[in-house]
């Protein structure tokens, strides 16, 4: 039975442009599909032209709805073609120990895997607000506890008969026996300025990125898949989709795409050094060249690529069912 795909995620315009190389001029493949699918269009079994693919696809610009689901299906049609042209490598739980070693020798790649989405957005949004959430949380949740503590606090000090001392813990409970600082005692509450610069540093090496990471691991072998997607290529809003499916998917997903990193750190710091700038004198633009090396040494602090991780610039990811 012929499986079918729930798309999460689908870049329209990279996959059109790859088949319009694909298929030698999307014009002529068009044409060529059409008078096909309408001479056999009387014995077909479905309805009268349904075999037409690309050409309505692209030329459907009326009814948008329509559009979205013929896109779906030009991507159907796209797989299959770059899988018998034998131009994908897929990987999975159950092959990843032959084929990883292959993964340069393909243009494209399919990957099937559990799911996390990891919404760099979200965290910094997160990490801003944490203090009021906190708050909001311990009143929720924590109030009462709060309440018969200062209430206890009180019953004690009516048998302190010392005025001094009864004013000395006067001044401890008003000072310390605060909300504030009872949620702070319960990890609710953190220091404004530590999680201002927390947030911009996530802020800064992240830049609101969402990320997906297909991990697959067996007692020999362990890799990551990771993928940075558009999220105006995005089926659904991220937030629904994560409530959907957990950050940390049940599901196994398949991720379609282009390996753009894929060397471990020794590998690529030898094909840096290989290529790096031996002047003593450079001019401003071999300086401006090693001032872009410093700065992608700063981005590996927030985003380099682990050793056993594969980079993939998305073009699809999708449920199969």
């Amino acid at each position: 039975m012929k499986k079918i795909r729930s798309f999460l995620y689908l870049d329209n315009y990279k996959m059109y442009s790859i088949s319009s190389q694909i298929f030698e001029g999307l014009t002529e493949y068009i044409l060529k599909s059409e008078n096909k699918n309408t001479k056999e269009g009387e014995n077909q079994k479905g309805p009268l032209f349904s075999g037409k693919v690309l050409g309505e696809i692209i030329e459907k610009d009326s009814n948008y709805t329509e559009k979205k689901f013929l896109h779906d299906y030009s991507y159907n049609l796209f797989e299959e073609t770059l899988i018998n042209e034998e131009r994908v490598l897929e990987i999975n739980k159950n092959n990843i120990i032959e084929n990883i070693d292959n993964l340069s020798k393909y243009s494209f790649v399919k990957v099937s895997s559990n799911v996390i989405f990891n919404d760099s957005q979200e965290i910094e949004k997160t990490i801003s607000s944490f203090n009021e959430m906190g708050n909001a949380l311990g009143y929720v949740t924590l109030k009462q506890q709060y309440d018969k503590l200062v209430e206890d606090t009180k019953s004690d000090l009516k048998d302190i008969k010392d005025r001094n001392q009864k004013s000395n813990a006067n001044h401890i409970l008003k000072n310390k026996i605060s909300f504030k600082n009872f949620v702070t005692e319960q990890g609710l509450n953190m220091d404004p300025e530590m999680l201002k610069n927390l947030a911009y540093l996530v802020n800064y090496g992240y830049h609101k990125q969402f990320e997906i990471q297909m991990p697959i691991a067996n007692l020999s072998h362990t890799s990551m898949f990771s993928a940075q997607l558009n999220r105006e290529n995005l089926k659904e809003n991220e937030n629904i989709i994560v409530k959907k499916y957990s950050r940390e998917t049940e599901k196994e997903f398949t991720l379609f795409g282009i390996v753009t990193q894929r060397l471990n750190a020794d590998e690529k710091t030898k094909l840096i050094e290989e290529n790096a700038i031996t002047d003593e004198n450079p001019n401003l633009k071999e300086a401006m060249m090693n001032m872009i090396k410093i700065l992608g040494n700063l981005e590996n602090t927030f985003t380099g690529k682990l050793d056993y991780e594969y980079v993939i610039d998305p073009i699809a990811l999708y449920l199969e069912i």
